[in-house]
């Protein structure tokens, strides 16, 4: 009876009479293969296809965002910028040709001295404005690369416009004291000169923000 008894005790029984002796064992058990489950699908690399479609996607949502952007900023430029660029560079060409050319070309015979220096002082006002007006274009809808091209335009503008505005000023003077030697018409051609190669360089500098906004004149 005595032995029947501890048996009874050392197996147990739960309240629906189930054994429970072998509980932990079955847990553990249980525990080690959910384990095993777990690292096997952690160890299980995924497919090479899909690795690949997730970088092409990745590529190809980074080159939208780059596109729309270049987008935004290329409008941007057409709408603020290139119509204030267009039109100092046309009151640039159109000073020269007004009051410069004329002077010089009829100068002792169809302009006089007294039309010739009023034509220089007018010259030298519209540079001396054309200055101030590049200044204050804006170009911060630019990226910070393109925006340092736009400055580097706008520099180059600016000292173009401010020697055509000596020269003009040289030239009001030779024209005012009557002194007409030729050290006087050489620094007059140098300051010309100085204000062509600044002209280029704001052409260039312009061309390379252009291009790479994709801007193309001839449309």
């Amino acid at each position: 009876m005595l032995v029947l008894i501890i048996s009874f005790i050392g197996v147990g029984v739960t309240s629906d009479g189930t054994e429970v002796a072998n509980e932990p064992e079955k847990a553990e058990a249980t525990a080690s293969k959910e384990k095993t489950k777990d690292d096997s699908e952690k160890a299980t690399p995924e497919p090479a296809e899909k690795v690949e479609a997730d970088k092409k996607a990745k590529a190809d949502a980074d080159a939208k965002k780059a596109a729309d952007k270049l987008a935004a900023e290329k409008k941007s430029y057409l709408t603020e910028v290139k119509p204030k660029v267009d039109t100092m560079m046309s009151l640039y060409d159109k000073a020269w040709n007004e009051l410069w050319k004329p002077t010089f070309e009829g100068l002792g015979t169809t302009v006089d001295v007294y039309t010739a220096y009023g034509n220089m002082k007018q010259l030298e006002q519209r540079y001396d404005s054309l200055y101030k007006t590049i200044g204050s274009i804006d170009g911060s809808g630019l990226s910070k690369e393109n925006e340092e091209k736009f400055n580097e335009y706008k520099t180059n503008m600016k000292n173009a416009a401010m020697w055509r505005g000596e020269a003009a000023e040289k030239a009001r003077k030779m024209f005012d004291e009557g002194n007409y030697s030729p050290s006087k018409f050489d620094k007059v051609k140098t300051d010309v000169s100085y204000a062509d190669n600044e002209m280029m360089k704001a052409i260039l500098s312009l061309t390379s923000l252009e291009m790479a906004l994709g801007v193309d004149r001839e449309e």
